[in-house]
């Protein structure tokens, strides 16, 4: 089978693309690359536990001369298997935390109920024969293979006679709480962006399409941006009015979102809503980013629209205090 060369690799020493990571999604050729240092995951929320492991597997590749790769999959494991699963980070979403860690090559696999069906024999094999990894660095509960029952001591065993050494990260933790994925998604569901944010290193973020909603905003002074989500399994926190920052064709503004089922005008659909501060252009079905920073109250029902308004007037002096207090 032949090999494919990425372009960014050339000579002894890598050269780092002016562009982006390189990816790759065909798995079906194997790729050449330079002593390459290799973690594998599915990384949701590319949080500070993420990170580090990545941070190691940098450091490794650059003192040896080689290329950094993260192996994860495509779709979510749990979504290819039929199961429900809210996303802290869509494709794209990662793909952005992967370039800005310097990591030279990420590889997504297609992820299928037959490849899960691997066993980790087969599964490091496959690796093997894909990217011939020197070295293997994972955090220190990770699982591969079928049902993830691949250990690290299985890890040891397989690698060794194929060459590849194993690095082990430890558990990282932040203040008393430790970092996961999985307590990250409870913090957002009730609520607490910012303990959220400390965890995962930056803001919680939703993207998407701007989308025309029933301009009742418009008409009480505080027109919003209507969020379509890029991704449907995209996890949207508790509902409430929250402090945000929002990024339009690469600027950034402040802003104040509600995500909620707007009670006051009796709708029945959950919404998220962006007044985007000092901002007035036309921006239906262009594609704009929300990252959420402090949740300042729950949904409320108002009698009249008067008094959502003079609400909402309150809510923009008290998130520009917030803002102000940040600087």
């Amino acid at each position: 089978m032949p090999f494919r060369s990425l372009p960014c690799f050339s000579g002894m020493r890598y050269l780092k693309p002016e562009t982006q990571v390189q990816i790759i999604t065909d798995i079906s050729t194997p790729v050449s690359l330079l002593h390459p240092v290799v973690t594998i995951g599915t990384f949701d929320g590319v949080h500070l536990g993420h990170k580090a492991i990545l941070s190691e597997v940098a450091t490794h590749a650059r003192e040896n001369g080689g290329n950094s790769v993260v192996v994860t999959f495509h779709p979510h494991p749990r979504i290819a298997l039929g199961q429900q699963v809210y996303l802290l980070s869509t494709r794209s979403e990662k793909r952005d935390i992967f370039d800005q860690s310097g990591i030279d090559c990420l590889v997504e696999i297609p992820f299928s109920p037959e490849f899960a069906r691997l066993d980790p024999e087969k599964f490091i094999e496959l690796l093997h024969n894909l990217i011939k990894p020197e070295m293997i660095i994972i955090g220190y509960d990770h699982g591969f293979g079928h049902n993830r029952k691949g250990t690290i001591e299985q890890l040891f065993r397989i690698g060794e006679p194929l060459g590849i050494r194993i690095s082990i990260i430890n558990e990282m933790t932040s203040g008393n709480s430790k970092i996961s994925s999985t307590i990250i998604r409870w913090l957002l569901q009730e609520g607490d962006v910012e303990k959220a944010a400390e965890l995962l290193g930056y803001p919680y973020r939703i993207s998407g399409q701007v989308v025309r909603g029933n301009q009742i905003g418009k008409l009480i002074g505080f027109p919003t941006a209507n969020l379509h989500l890029e991704d449907p399994n995209k996890l949207i926190p508790s509902m409430g009015v929250y402090v945000s920052c929002v990024t339009v064709r690469g600027k950034k503004y402040s802003g104040m979102t509600n995500i909620g089922m707007r009670p006051t005008i009796d709708a029945h659909k959950l919404t998220i809503e962006t007044n985007i501060f000092d901002f007035d252009e036309d921006i239906y079905y262009e594609s704009i980013s929300v990252c959420l920073l402090k949740r300042i109250r729950n949904e409320k029902k108002f009698a009249t629209l008067d008094l959502l308004q003079k609400q909402l007037a309150e809510d923009k002096s008290r998130i520009l205090e917030i803002l102000n207090e940040k600087q």
